[in-house]
């Protein structure tokens, strides 16, 4: 058996292998997502670990010492062999139980209602499905799918664009009659349902009107207990097509106005780069993306608004 106390740590090899085919630290920083001190840290430890000075100054670069250059060599095989096992082990899985996570309101609004045509394809397939805020470590294997909305910067996973969205305002029908709502200027004093991150003023300013962004009354941090709460006629909402197009569909919610403005999000399908082929996880994208071209832009006017809010 190997004595691990002669052995380096993993994370410090990596970073040095980075550095090695680089020879510049700022590069070995960004290819590994790290902050360019926390690379030189690495760096430097491992030279005092093992006593031998693997790099020197050339100009604002690096170059390997001969030492360097033969310990590199050796460690990069290393490490190749570890991700191809690692690759291998992960595509011999045996999923039984396939873990989907994404956000609440998705998995109540869009993803459910439809899951039961996959899972009646797949019954030698368990889905999880995780709902939260949170973006679950897909790397870490808190789970083996994510379906996320942002803007599909993903580093070191596999990331395909599933489908766009868009924003318009929704509300009961009963809601419309009882204020006779025909124009976007009438919402000035209505109850206007809003949930976190998700603003009226770029619907706002691409509908012509000024009326100020809504600073008292209901505010949610799921969207799809805003479109719940709309449908009972307790005011206007902001609400996402995806997650309203079904309401809209049987008549619980309805559109007073034609203008609708394209979300800077998109949602994307992730995993990890060594499950991008595997069985239960092939089955999974081909069926959601199926399910994805059937989905359209809503009717009436469209506008394009932009953010730079986090992904989701």
């Amino acid at each position: 058996m190997t004595d691990s106390r002669r052995s380096p740590p993993l994370g410090s090899l990596r970073v040095f292998v980075a550095a090695a085919d680089s020879e510049s630290v700022t590069k070995a920083a960004a290819q590994l997502h790290l902050t360019h001190g926390a690379v030189s840290h690495q760096l430097r430890q491992l030279q005092d670990y093992l006593g031998v000075a693997l790099f020197e100054r050339s100009g604002r670069g690096l170059k390997l010492t001969t030492q360097g250059a033969a310990y590199a060599e050796r460690v990069s095989r290393a490490l190749a062999e570890i991700g191809k096992a690692t690759d291998q082990l992960i595509a011999a899985r045996d999923y039984r139980r396939l873990r989907v996570t994404c956000m609440p309101s998705f998995a109540a609004r869009w993803l459910l209602p439809r899951l039961g045509s996959f899972i009646s394809c797949h019954r030698e397939l368990d889905v999880e499905v995780q709902s939260s805020a949170r973006l679950a470590d897909i790397k870490g294997g808190e789970a083996d799918v994510a379906l996320r909305f942002g803007h599909g910067r993903y580093p070191g996973l596999s990331c395909r664009l599933l489908m766009k969205d868009w924003y318009y305002p929704v509300c009961s029908p009963e809601f419309i009659a009882r204020h006779a709502l025909v124009s976007p200027a009438q919402l000035t004093g209505l109850p206007l349902l809003r949930s976190n991150d998700e603003l009226w003023q770029p619907w706002f300013g691409a509908a012509g009107v000024v009326v100020e962004e809504p600073q008292r009354g209901a505010v949610f941090d799921d969207s799809s207990l805003m479109l719940m709460a709309a449908a009972s006629g307790q005011g206007v909402a902001l609400a996402r097509h995806t997650l309203a197009v079904d309401d809209l569909a049987s008549g619980r919610l309805r559109r007073p106005f034609a203008m609708a403005i394209e979300s800077p999000f998109s949602y994307f399908f992730v995993c990890r780069l060594a499950d991008e082929q595997h069985a239960a996880v092939v089955a999974f994208r081909e069926w959601l993306f199926q399910e994805a071209a059937l989905y359209r832009p809503p009717d009436g006017d469209l506008a394009v608004a932009r953010s730079d809010q986090p992904n989701r």
